[in-house]
């Protein structure tokens, strides 16, 4: 009985670490200062080092979420200016942003009490290749090719 509850913790370990690995770094937030579109120095250094971590898991396709919300000033032509700015930045890192959410918080702001920082900020997520296969657990270690060991 014992070493049942031993295996059964050891895998609920190991599976929980795998899927913890998966989806970890899947999302990245970008801060935006009050009535700026401007993306700050840190925030792209952030992004640059998200994008390469993202390229390494195979990310495809590339979701950002904006908010707009007219009683913090974030209207709509600072959400497009918002908008127009991660999409060209994310064009030059070479990354081809799938679709843009704009989400009205005017509505929302009461039940899900979003401050004007959290409000202030886009997000921007990542489909990586294996949500499609479903494949997204670890993966079996693959020695060279035959075709490699013959050279």
């Amino acid at each position: 009985m014992m070493k049942r509850i031993i295996c059964f913790i050891t895998m609920f370990i190991l599976v929980s670490s795998a899927a913890a690995m998966s989806i970890s770094g899947l999302e990245h937030e970008i801060q935006f200062d009050d009535d700026s579109s401007q993306i700050g120095r840190e925030e792209i250094r952030s992004l640059v080092d998200w994008k390469i971590k993202s390229v390494e898991m195979g990310g495809i396709d590339y979701v950002v979420f904006l908010y707009k919300d007219n009683q913090y000033r974030i209207d709509s032509n600072l959400v497009e200016k918002r908008r127009e700015a991660i999409v060209s930045l994310m064009n030059t890192l070479g990354v081809k942003i799938t679709k843009v959410v704009i989400v009205d918080q005017q509505s929302k702001r009461r039940e899900l009490g979003l401050s004007k920082k959290q409000t202030n900020a886009a997000s921007i997520i990542f489909q990586p290749p294996c949500t499609e296969s479903h494949d997204c657990g670890p993966q079996p270690i693959r020695g060279p090719k035959q075709s490699e060991l013959n050279k």
